[in-house]
């Protein structure tokens, strides 16, 4: 179950930081055209981590 949680956090850990440094590359007018997607891509983490904390708390709450 620990081994689980870690590779959770970690594939987490990994894809938000390979998406935010992909953002900073790419041509200026696509970056103009898609000013909010960092913002919404930011909220969809933000959101994808307090419901796998409630998960986890959860799980975690049953197994005691």
């Amino acid at each position: 179950m620990k081994i689980s949680m870690v590779l959770v956090i970690i594939i987490g850990i990994v894809s938000a930081i390979s998406t935010i440094a992909l953002t900073g590359k790419g041509d200026q007018d696509y970056s103009k055209a898609t000013k909010g997607n960092l913002m919404n891509l930011t909220l969809i983490y933000v959101g994808l981590g307090v419901i796998s904390a409630i998960g986890i708390a959860y799980v975690l709450i049953k197994l005691a």
